[in-house]
């Protein structure tokens, strides 16, 4: 009889082992599945990639003083010419904890619509900020991705791409004052 329960207590052991096994293996599987690459800082040539990726031409541009603090430049031909900046760059690859769009737009608003065009703007747009270049010739359009705390890569993709939208609505919405 002892022999029946030695082979008992055996037989329940390699099923609790078993299921054990069985247990960890998928959530081991399920985790890996479901945790997306996090990036706290890219490279420019990572950026670049990403824009390859969407179907973006671009161009690497070198930032050569100009007033511009940013590290690196890309500049994307798009529907219309835009900047991606690279800002916080550290380390031999010179990877970026700070992205930045800006679009320049060359175009007159009459000096009394421009505060009031521009704050409605701003008001509307969670994302994206408009404002008058020092000389008052131009309007910026910026918008930022901070990696530092971590981002998906689909969700700095979807910002890119809420960037080109919204670029193209605030166009749009210029045309119609």
């Amino acid at each position: 009889m002892s022999g029946m329960i030695a082979r008992n207590i055996k037989a329940s052991l390699f099923s609790v082992l078993l299921a054990t096994l069985i247990i960890s293996v998928s959530f081991a599987s399920e985790a890996t599945e479901q945790q997306p690459n996090i990036y706290t800082e890219m490279t420019i040539a990572d950026v670049a990639e990403t824009l390859d990726l969407l179907g973006l031409t671009h161009q690497f541009e070198p930032v050569a003083g100009e007033g511009i603090v940013a590290d690196n430049r890309l500049v994307v031909l798009d529907k219309m010419t835009w900047f991606l900046y690279g800002y916080n760059c550290s380390g031999e690859q010179q990877k970026c904890s700070e992205l930045q769009m800006r679009a320049v737009i060359q175009r007159t608003i009459n000096d009394e619509k421009r505060p009031d065009l521009l704050n409605t703007w701003n008001r509307k747009s969670r994302f994206v900020r408009a404002y008058t270049s020092v000389s008052d010739k131009a309007i910026i359009l910026e918008m930022d991705i901070y990696l530092a705390g971590g981002v998906a890569l689909g969700n700095i993709t979807d910002q890119f791409l809420l960037w080109r939208e919204s670029l193209s609505e605030f166009t749009t919405y210029l045309e119609q004052k």
